[in-house]
């Protein structure tokens, strides 16, 4: 029987349908059978430990406390840092193998010189979907970080259990990802001191060792505080309660710039040997005690041995050393940082009058 040329047509037309079908679908086949897809984790809600480790026998571990706070080494880390790390995790993907004449060169890179990042995600033992049992933590990824390409725009990797390294990017990023998988601890490192809801205060001191008549101590009564000079012992009637508040909320988050790294020890014997310029003292709802104790800041360690007098010289005007009760490090702050905080008594009160 003889087809009309419409239905001839019709016929090519869906035979045509039925090609680029086949093809777009071995394409997608294809694109995800690739390494790539084995290199990003989609679900990065599911990780609760990444341990980092490096050539030079330094390691970390990061553990997911909740889904906002994570530690490092047992510390409060800098929970943007870890955002960073799972949105690299999530996002990378291979941009092209390595070419075979350049593989054994960044095989022996990545051994010699490349970083161990080890990837914990919670999974179940028995997870059939609508039934998950036994719930566990399981190391899932293992990936060997590399140096970054000389484009700048990817980084060599290498997937355990796979056989070939490759450069990994993040599509439409502009840089290398080597840096997210730093291994120094101070990377990580929250750098808040002081972190608290405004409810949660209980408690603050301020001391200053050289002003012990502009020493107080704030104390929490119903919705309000009580104001109270350390010297005499005595509550004041009526203060500012605006510069109060402003005192309190730079309690809310306040962070530390750096850690203080080789203290000269001129500036160690000078500076920690006197007392300090402001402590602090914070004590919360729950009975937690927190304690910040700020030191001067030399300008120029050698200018002390001068004998100079002109005191711009010898200090730093813009920073000052902290001792933070829940830091092992010499910390430095800015001081715009603390400016609320370093008043004495007799800015939120007239001096003239009597206290009670």
């Amino acid at each position: 029987m003889k087809l009309s040329r419409k239905k001839r047509n019709l016929i090519y037309i869906a035979l045509a349908v039925v090609m680029i079908v086949v093809v777009v679908v071995i394409l997608i086949s294809r694109d995800s059978s690739t390494i790539d897809q084995n290199y990003n984790i989609k679900d990065t809600k599911t990780i609760t430990k990444v341990i980092i480790d490096d050539k030079d026998e330094r390691s970390l571990t990061l553990e997911k406390q909740n889904d906002s706070t994570w530690t490092v080494n047992g510390r409060a880390a800098n929970y943007k840092v870890v955002e960073s790390l799972l949105s690299t995790l999530k996002d990378m993907r291979v941009r092209e193998p390595i070419a075979h004449a350049a593989r054994n060169n960044i095989i022996k890179q990545l051994a010699a010189s490349g970083k161990k990042v080890q990837v914990y995600q919670e999974n179940y033992l028995i997870d059939w979907g609508f039934v998950k049992l036994l719930k566990r933590e399981k190391l899932t990824k293992t990936y060997y970080i590399g140096s970054e390409t000389q484009d700048n725009m990817g980084t060599y990797m290498m997937l355990k259990g796979e056989k070939e390294p490759c450069i990994v990017y993040i599509p439409s990023f502009k840089g290398y990802l080597s840096t997210r998988f730093s291994s120094s601890e101070d990377v990580w490192l929250s750098h808040a001191v002081f972190k608290y809801n405004k409810d949660d205060i209980a408690y603050l001191k301020v001391e200053i060792p050289n002003r012990q008549s502009e020493s107080f101590e704030l104390v929490k009564s119903g919705n309000g505080f009580d104001f109270k000079l350390l010297e005499s012992g005595s509550k004041l009637q009526s203060f500012d309660t605006v510069k109060v508040v402003a005192l309190l909320s730079s309690l809310f988050e306040l962070n530390y710039e750096s850690v203080a790294k080789n203290i000269p020890q001129i500036e160690r014997d000078t500076i920690f040997s006197k007392q300090p310029a402001f402590i602090f003292t914070v004590k919360d709802t729950k009975g937690t005690v927190n304690q910040l104790k700020t030191y001067s800041k030399l300008q120029d360690p050698t200018s002390i041995a001068q004998d100079e007098d002109d005191f711009y010289n010898i200090f730093d005007i813009n920073r000052c050393y902290g001792l933070h009760s829940g830091n092992k490090d010499t910390l430095i702050f800015q001081f715009f940082v603390l400016d609320d905080l370093l008043r004495p008594a007799s800015y939120y009160f007239n001096p003239r009058q009597q206290a009670h």
